[in-house]
């Protein structure tokens, strides 16, 4: 289901676009030239309870796909998308798909973890784990931009995780965004929603998965980081040329 609402109804957390902070791909993008996006992260970017996953009607693809799909849609590029995310994965074992990713030569990389490493990783140790990340990507991949993703919130009573570790994790996460870095901050638009909504509306398994609304939510965030809405045209179907200087 998609709503669709009045301007200026919505109070929440609400991204922008990264404009010059992903120079690379955004020009790519803008020249509808080929794009390469790899993920790295956790069963939910393997997309875990996506129905499409799972096998259930509607059979939505998970958010990295909706994300490929986005870009396709808006600026007529033809995206290729790896996935690297093995479920139970925490930032720590991101690190062993470095290479396979920047073998890939891409463009744009999304990491996204943080749910795994909740239950004991403080802020600093995950920040650090992603800078790894990065760092060993860029050694073989050196032009490559990125897309930091923080996590979803899970159920308030699951036992597993510290709930103080998210925002922490988004912080260190922000710290860590320059050129050609950016954060996509799901946490808050999840808290956000979360207040007018029910864990169960958002999640796939009740815990810690997103449900098709939930994957959407990622997608949203991401792909608003990518499009500037001042150079799309929803009645066209077609990119503006930026008249910016």
């Amino acid at each position: 289901m998609t709503y669709s609402h009045a301007p200026g109804l919505w109070r929440g957390y609400v991204p922008a676009c990264a404009g010059a902070a992903l120079p690379r791909t955004l020009d790519h993008l803008h020249r509808h030239a080929p794009v390469t996006v790899c993920v790295a992260g956790d069963s939910i970017s393997e997309g875990y309870n996506a129905s499409g996953v799972v096998g259930a009607p509607p059979w939505q693809p998970p958010y990295a796909a909706l994300v490929a799909a986005g870009l396709e849609h808006v600026y007529r590029s033809p995206v290729t998308l790896h996935n690297f995310a093995p479920a139970g994965s925490a930032s720590d074992a991101g690190l062993y798909t470095a290479d396979g990713i920047a073998a890939a030569r891409p463009h744009l990389v999304i990491v996204a973890f943080g749910m795994n490493d909740a239950g004991y990783l403080d802020a600093d140790e995950f920040g650090a784990n992603i800078r790894a990340l990065m760092e060993a990507i860029r050694r073989t991949a050196p032009a490559t931009e990125f897309v930091l993703v923080s996590s979803m919130l899970p159920h308030p009573d699951w036992h597993y995780t510290v709930m103080g570790r998210f925002p922490a994790y988004r912080d260190a996460l922000a710290s860590l965004c320059g050129a050609g870095v950016v954060l996509a901050d799901v946490t808050s638009l999840w808290r956000d929603v979360l207040a007018r909504k029910r864990v169960y509306d958002l999640t796939g398994n009740g815990i810690n998965h997103p449900n098709d609304f939930g994957h959407r939510l990622y997608a949203q965030v991401i792909l608003s980081l990518l499009v500037d809405p001042l150079d799309w045209d929803p009645a066209s179907r077609r990119l503006e040329a930026p008249a910016r200087t």
